[in-house]
């Protein structure tokens, strides 16, 4: 098996980016506790991940795999999300959730250093897991952010994401939990010299 092709995706690629991040976080534990509710989870992710890429798009940081089997949204060091863009899924939350996922993104912020290139979502499509996309994903970002002698920073939904961001340099620098929601794990990488 040939290794995966890593290409910048560019604005019209947006539906395929989507599709792929969609469907890479239907099983996600922390995003499921969000949206149970399998339709309001696809109508709501849609809207998310329109928002979240619009910053990497500007930037030309949305990495995919060739054949769109995965996909990886960075956001440039500084770069703001404007979390209101998010309001009209709130409806789709379980009403005694709300809060405590306005929590999660308080608590995040915390972590997040401003100096740092930020991963919002990388996924790969479930039928294609298990092929070293996701690492392929994350090596050619790097490879830029190294270059630039900068850091990285994410938050991992899981502890099998969280073994595969540690491989690459990560480091666990907190945990994010709130009553029975799924933990997440606030993680930075320090500038590695090239």
């Amino acid at each position: 098996m040939s290794a995966p092709k890593i290409i910048k995706a560019i604005n019209s690629d947006l539906i395929k980016v989507k599709g792929v991040l969609k469907l890479g976080f239907a099983s996600d534990a922390l995003l499921r506790w969000i949206f149970p509710d399998a339709s309001e989870y696809l109508k709501s992710f849609d809207l998310w991940m329109e928002e979240f890429s619009k910053i990497a798009f500007a930037n030309n940081l949305v990495y995919v795999e060739e054949n769109f089997y995965g996909s990886a949204l960075w956001h440039p060091p500084g770069a703001k999300f404007d979390e209101s863009v998010l309001e009209p899924t709130f409806a789709a939350i379980p009403e005694e959730r709300i809060e405590v996922v306005a929590r999660f993104f308080e608590e995040f912020e915390k972590y997040h250093p401003e100096d740092a290139w930020y991963l919002p979502f990388i996924a790969v499509d479930p039928a294609q897991q298990r092929r070293g996309i996701g690492s392929f994903l994350l090596k050619e970002a790097l490879k830029m952010i190294d270059a630039k002698g900068n850091r990285a920073y994410l938050e991992a939904s899981n502890e099998t994401n969280k073994a595969l961001y540690e491989r690459h340099g990560f480091i666990e620098v907190g945990r994010v939990q709130f009553g029975d929601s799924p933990p997440a794990f606030p993680m930075i990488r320090d500038a590695r010299s090239v």
